[in-house]
């Protein structure tokens, strides 16, 4: 009985306190905001609501274990370090949303990617050498930071030239030509009005020479699409060897313990 008054108790105080400070948030929300604070505060009463939420629900399934005031000590305990958890976690990635925005926050927002593009394999290489997965050593800084950044971008390269060209020359292309001769046949073929020029000279906006504008586009998107449908398999297994080639050259680099 004593067990479940003291667990009925640390919930409503639980409770009480969440209520208490939800309620100072919205009494002092213009203060809060004048000081800059009312961001700290609305994450840690979203953290504080958590545990609240999740330390009941841990007690409950290890309730055998506790007597009364093993309860209260475990209460306290969990409450503590799952607040100081969460807050470690939400401390970190704002500490990273700042590193990522360093160039932003001194007046060069020009420099944001690149400084990602040079980060990111900072990073991964810093990680491995403190792991020890690799020597500490200047070579394998070097050649792990080619390596990490050579993934990464290496791979974004070949999708981000593959993927456009193939949507833009199959599905978003065909549509296009399917749409202009549409519009030409209704146009042309059945005398309806569907406006003073044909689509695309409209869109791409063609003032002049719209019929030789068309003529290019349509043959010229068949052509290409051909030549890709034709060589573009083999122009990617190309570059996935050469990708592959380049992380094996990389990787012999790397100097393991």
């Amino acid at each position: 009985m004593a067990k479940r008054i003291t667990f009925a108790a640390l919930i409503l105080l639980s409770l009480l306190g969440l209520w208490a400070g939800i309620q100072y948030y919205r009494r002092n929300l213009e203060t809060l905001q004048s000081s800059g604070l009312d961001g700290a505060l609305f994450i840690f009463l979203i953290i504080l609501g958590i545990s609240v939420l999740l330390i009941p629900i841990h007690l409950r399934m290890t309730w055998e274990k506790w007597s009364a005031w093993g309860l209260l000590r475990e209460y306290g305990l969990r409450f503590g370090f799952l607040i100081g958890g969460l807050l470690a976690i939400v401390l970190v990635f704002l500490l990273i949303g700042l590193i990522i925005s360093l160039p932003a926050r001194v007046g060069h927002d020009y420099l944001v990617l690149p400084w990602l593009t040079v980060l990111v394999p900072l990073v991964m290489v810093i990680i491995d050498l403190a792991q020890q997965n690799i020597k500490r050593t200047a070579r394998n800084f070097v050649a792990g930071f080619g390596l990490y950044a050579f993934r990464i971008y290496g791979l974004l390269l070949i999708q981000f030239v593959t993927i456009p060209i193939a949507f833009v020359l199959f599905p978003a292309g065909f549509f296009l030509q399917l749409l202009s001769l549409g519009d030409l046949v209704a146009r042309w073929g059945f005398g309806v009005f569907v406006g003073e020029r044909p689509l695309l000279c409209e869109w791409l906006n063609l003032l002049d020479g719209c019929t030789p504008g068309l003529v290019s586009l349509h043959v010229g998107h068949l052509i290409l699409a051909l030549l890709a449908a034709k060589f573009g398999p083999q122009l990617f297994n190309k570059a996935a060897d050469w990708y592959k080639i380049g992380l094996e050259s990389l990787q012999n680099l790397l100097e393991t313990n």
